[in-house]
C-alpha cells in the first residue's frame, strides 16, 4: 500500500492547483486508486484546498517563505501578491512540508475497533447514534467519523442514527449495505436459522444488494431472497425487536412461526419432530419471560417435551389446543 510520503508534494500541488499536464493527472488518479486511503488523503486536501482561507493558522503562517517555495516548484517567477489562490497555494505548502501537520490537520487514516457484545449491550458512536447489538453480534467502527459514517455488523442490531444531512450513515452487512442520514431501524445478518432482514421504524432508507436497490419507508422490511434477491414487503411480524423488548406477542400464530420468534428473541433453535404440530396456533403475551418459563407454559398447553442439544432444543408430542 502506498503512503503520502510516495507521492510528489510537488505533484499534488498541481493537481490540486489545476496547473499540472494531463500526465500528472493521471499519475495522481493512478496512485489514488492503489488504496482507499490515498483516496481519503487526496479528498482531505481537496477540502483543505477549498477551505483554507477560513484556517486561524493564515495568518501565523509565514506567506512570504512559503509561497518562495511554491515559485520554485511550480517554476513560476510571478511577483509576490497576497492574492487569495497565492496565499492558499502558500498555505498548502506549508501543510504539505510539515510532517506534524499533515499527521494532526490532513492525513489522519481512520481508526477501527471492533466490539463483540456477550450480552445486550447498547453503544454510543462518535457521532452520537445508539446502537442496541444483540448478545454475540458484531459491532466494526471508526473511532472518529470522516466523510461518511460508515460501520460493520454482524448478527443483530437497532440503530437510533443522529440525522446528518451532509454525512450519510452506512451499514454493512452480508455484502449489503444500508445507507441513511437519521432514522431507526432493525437489521439483521443471516445466521444459520434466520435470513438477513431489515425492518424500518423511523425514517428512510437505501438497502442495496450485488444485485439491486430498494428504498425503504416506515413499516416496511426488506429482505434476501431465493437467487439474493430483495423482497420487500409490509412488516407483519410485532416480534422483530423482541430479542431487545423482551416482550413477545402472538395472535392466532403458527406454531412453526411461534418458535421462529422466540429463537430468535433468545439466541437459540429449536426442531420440530412432529411437524403437523406447526400448524396449531398460539395466542398469548410473554413480557421479560425467562426461556425456561416459556417453555414450561407450551408444555402444559399443547403437552410438549423439550431436549436441549448442544442449544437447539428438541420438541416432541404436541398436540393442538
Amino acid at each position: 500500500m502506498k503512503e503520502p510520503k510516495d507521492i510528489s508534494q510537488e505533484l499534488l500541488l498541481k493537481y490540486l492547483s489545476g496547473t499540472a499536464s494531463e500526465k500528472e493527472n493521471r499519475e495522481v488518479r493512478e496512485w489514488m486508486s492503489l488504496a482507499p486511503e490515498n483516496r481519503d488523503y487526496i479528498d482531505h486536501l481537496q477540502s483543505l484546498w477549498a477551505n483554507a482561507q477560513s484556517y486561524s493558522l493564515l495568518d501565523s503562517i509565514d506567506l512570504e517563505e512559503n509561497w518562495q517555495a511554491v515559485q520554485s516548484k511550480l517554476g513560476k517567477r510571478t511577483t509576490y501578491k497576497k492574492q487569495l489562490f497565492w496565499k492558499i497555494a502558500a498555505t498548502l505548502v506549508f501543510f504539505l512540508t510539515a510532517a506534524f501537520l499533515i499527521k494532526t490537520f490532513v492525513y489522519r487514516p481512520l481508526e477501527w475497533q471492533e466490539f463483540e457484545a456477550s450480552e445486550q449491550t447498547t453503544l454510543t458512536l462518535p457521532d452520537g447514534s445508539l446502537v442496541a447489538l444483540k448478545a454475540g453480534s458484531q459491532l466494526v467502527y471508526p473511532t472518529q467519523f470522516g466523510d461518511e459514517r460508515r460501520v460493520k455488523l454482524k448478527g443483530e442490531a437497532f440503530f437510533e442514527v443522529e440525522h446528518n444531512q451532509e454525512t450519510p450513515f452506512v451499514v454493512e452487512a452480508d455484502q449489503t449495505e444500508t445507507r441513511v442520514l437519521g432514522t431507526s431501524f432493525n437489521l439483521r445478518t443471516a445466521a444459520e436459522f434466520s435470513s438477513l432482514e431489515l425492518v424500518l421504524v423511523e425514517g428512510k432508507v437505501s438497502f442495496t444488494s450485488p444485485l439491486e436497490k430498494v428504498v425503504l419507508e416506515p413499516g416496511q422490511r426488506v429482505s434476501l431472497g431465493a437467487g439474493g434477491l430483495l423482497e420487500k414487503t409490509t412488516n407483519t411480524n410485532p416480534n422483530f425487536q423482541a430479542w431487545k423488548t423482551g416482550r413477545l406477542v402472538f395472535e392466532n400464530t403458527p406454531m412453526s412461526k411461534v418458535f421462529q420468534d422466540i429463537a430468535n428473541a433468545y439466541n437459540t433453535r429449536f426442531e420440530l419432530s412432529n411437524e403437523a404440530f406447526g400448524n396449531c396456533t398460539l395466542t398469548a403475551r410473554y413480557d421479560q419471560e425467562g426461556l425456561e418459563n416459556i417453555l414450561r407454559t407450551l408444555e402444559i398447553l399443547f403437552n410438549l417435551s423439550f431436549e436441549d442439544k448442544q442449544g437447539t432444543y428438541m420438541v416432541s408430542g404436541g398436540s393442538c389446543q
